[in-house]
């Protein structure tokens, strides 16, 4: 059986860039931990077959493992996992960070810095209201804004369409489970990255973005695990808050609304186009209900959702693929691809390459996207 001379070093980085041990380049390519090891060290030359394997567990071409490894990781970290003690990076995570610094590259390459960059200064205790009001208006939101959409999915294309056109790049990601992440955002100066996990509500990714904003702007990567209760995370929850419920409005609201308590909460998460939960939290900060209607509201919240589990594992059709991954590449990363081929500035391999999915998916993507455009009009 043909084997191949791969550099066994540029094989190592891989593996230990996507956060994988030997073991699991030698359960992918089927043999042996000690061939596995033989592989990197250069003892041992893989076959073709074994390659083929090894490179799509690790995200890679096979090219790639025949040339010198690279000076600089290309997954980027997280301060949050870095403060997390022993706790590793999760490789399916890794992979999927990694993918969207490919398509943010891809996307400078296409059409170059963002011409609008709305941002803001750090976000601490004492400037985050300030600092939420501030966003607001840079977006040119009114004071009282929400998004009059009742479908939370145009709710949140909505925002991810606001931030798109101001200087963020927005991605999603499928097979990830809640546990592991909601989201989290990539520091850059030019064309910050957040990533969503696509096994959120709606509600809980709209939440999620702007908490991801506090860390950006404090010019920090960032994972949001919104139960954890440090300090950065408690003070992004609540700059996101802000964002979504600022103060006066929320007081207007509890003074005109004729409600309280439960179903105060209730009223107000379809007002504000939050989630149930997020309203609740919010109330209770400004001391409309208390911590005991917020913990039913937690288990309501709790309740719900898995009953929203339990029925999309009773029914796992689900949407077609290229669906899917129209909502995880999002709007404006698969519009510059389009228009790059409109142009002449890419043919339509370039674009497969670059959206990493077949021509007839790619087809089907680009017909989505120009169909949206032209509702828009």
């Amino acid at each position: 059986m043909a084997r191949v001379p791969i550099n066994g070093a540029t094989l190592a980085w891989a593996r230990a860039a996507m956060r994988l041990e030997p073991a699991d380049i030698a359960k992918a390519a089927g043999t042996t931990l000690e061939k596995a090891r033989g592989f990197e060290s250069g003892d041992v030359e893989p076959t073709l077959k074994q390659l083929e394997k090894i490179a799509k567990k690790l995200d890679r071409t096979m090219a790639f493992f025949f040339t010198a490894p690279p000076a600089v990781v290309d997954v980027p970290d997280t301060p949050d996992f870095r403060g997390r003690g022993e706790e590793p990076l999760p490789p399916n995570l890794a992979r999927e960070m990694r993918r969207a610094e490919q398509y943010r590259d891809a996307m400078l390459d296409l059409q170059g810095k963002p011409e609008r960059v709305v941002r803001v200064g750090s976000v601490t205790r004492e400037t985050l209201q300030r600092r939420a009001a501030e966003l607001r208006t840079q977006f040119d939101l009114r004071g009282d804004f929400v998004p009059q959409m009742h479908d939370m999915s145009r709710v949140l294309n909505f925002w991810c369409d606001l931030l798109e056109r101001n200087g963020y790049l927005i991605f999603q990601t499928t097979r990830i489970p809640l546990s592991v992440f909601r989201g989290l955002s990539i520091h850059h100066d030019h064309l910050p990255v957040i990533l969503l996990n696509g096994a959120d509500s709606h509600a809980g990714k709209v939440f999620t973005i702007f908490h991801e904003i506090a860390h950006l702007a404090n010019k920090t990567s960032g994972l949001c695990d919104l139960d954890r209760h440090v300090n950065e995370e408690a003070i992004a929850n609540a700059f996101a808050a802000n964002f979504l419920m600022p103060s006066g409005q929320v007081r207007a609201f509890v003074e005109g609304c004729g409600e309280n308590g439960l179903e105060l909460a209730r009223k107000m998460g379809k007002v504000f186009k939050v989630s149930l939960l997020a309203a609740g939290v919010r109330l209770c900060t400004l001391r409309f209900i208390n911590d005991d209607e917020l913990e039913t509201l937690r288990e309501e919240s709790d309740a719900a959702w898995n009953e929203h589990q339990a029925a999309q594992k009773a029914n796992p059709g689900g949407p077609p693929a290229w669906r899917l991954r129209y909502r995880d590449l999002g709007r404006a990363y698969i519009g510059a691809v389009a228009k790059a081929v409109e142009d002449d500035r890419a043919d339509w391999l370039d674009a497969s390459y670059l959206l990493n999915a077949r021509i007839p998916t790619v087809e089907k993507m680009f017909e989505e996207y120009y169909r949206s455009e032209a509702s828009q009009l």
